[in-house]
């Protein structure tokens, strides 16, 4: 059940990363063929909304995989985030210089009506990824977290939106004063960009920083799991952080002497206990091992000793 549940999750993030990937592409051609400077800026915007999902996906990702593979994981991850940030800041930096480069020297021609209408198109598809997004967690019963601040994404295109369609507007009423909406616009989302960039790098060093939660929480995680019915011991307990929520993967021991679908049901029990008493988690992923007290078994006198304390 587990591994059907993080299958879909990654399934729906995966639906928001190639629509984002895509809304980018397609923004950032159609900028550089209308050139309407904020459009491209909005392109740019996009890509950020695109880093942001691909962050999250390889968290997600690295939370699936075996406990002792996710140190090395953990510092790929950190990597591709500080790069990604890097290439957000310099790309939303060299918009806005170039916006500025554009109003300084005086715009002298309108954009096309084709910036307009990507830009309002761009908007219908980015919001229906997000109800996309929200329909489906909600479906698992996965808690979302909507800030404004999340949604940038609306204000940024609404100011490329503005920009662009103020611009053309100029050049159909021959009104060239109007011109320097486009790149005004541009130079207002680029600083919309340089702060996505700087946000999702000051998080990847956070991350980097902590690796993982207090050891006061994780020891409350490791209780809590200790008091489920059937589980023997506990190996280990990972707790990472996405967002504001806490995705846990642990390892836990059980009678070797159970069936599969009574250590499935452990699993499973465990996972409730963690997502329904901690409210900051938002997903567990349990790994079940049979206990071993250690081999050779003296005899089987002491094994069916074993046996009865497992019970």
């Amino acid at each position: 059940m587990t591994e059907y549940r993080t299958v879909h999750v990654e399934h729906g993030v995966k639906v928001s990363l190639w629509g984002l990937l895509g809304l980018s592409v397609c923004k950032a051609a159609a900028g550089w063929l209308t050139g309407s400077k904020a459009l491209m800026a909005d392109a740019c915007h996009s890509a950020a909304d695109f880093a942001g999902a691909a962050t999250s996906y390889m968290q997600l990702r690295g939370a699936g995989r075996p406990v002792r593979a996710a140190e090395d994981r953990q510092s790929s991850e950190a990597v591709i985030a500080v790069v990604l940030s890097a290439l957000l800041l310099l790309a939303g930096l060299e918009m806005g210089l170039s916006s500025l480069r554009a109003i300084a020297s005086g715009e002298d021609r309108a954009p096309g009506w084709g910036a307009v209408v990507v830009i309002a198109a761009g908007m219908g598809v980015r919001e229906g990824l997000v109800r996309y997004k929200r329909r489906h967690d909600a479906k698992l019963g996965i808690r979302t977290e909507t800030t404004r601040a999340d949604r940038s994404d609306v204000f940024a295109s609404l100011t490329a939106l503005v920009g662009t369609a103020g611009a053309v507007t100029g050049g159909l009423l021959d009104m060239p004063v109007l011109y320097v909406l486009d790149p005004a616009a541009g130079l207002v989302v680029g600083v919309f960009v340089i702060r996505m960039g700087f946000r999702q790098a000051s998080s990847a060093i956070r991350a980097a920083e902590r690796r993982g939660k207090d050891e006061v929480d994780v020891q409350t995680l490791l209780e809590a799991v200790q008091r489920v019915d059937g589980v023997v011991a506990v190996d280990e307990l990972r707790a990472r952080e996405q967002g504001h929520y806490v995705i846990v993967e642990v390892v836990i021991r059980v009678n070797p002497r159970i069936t599969v679908f009574e250590g499935h049901d452990i699993a499973l029990r465990v996972r409730r206990q963690l997502t329904k008493r901690f409210l900051h988690v938002s997903d567990a992923s349990i790994h079940v091992e049979p206990y071993d007290p250690g081999y050779p078994y003296k005899s089987n006198h002491h094994e069916e000793e074993v046996s009865t304390l497992l019970q």
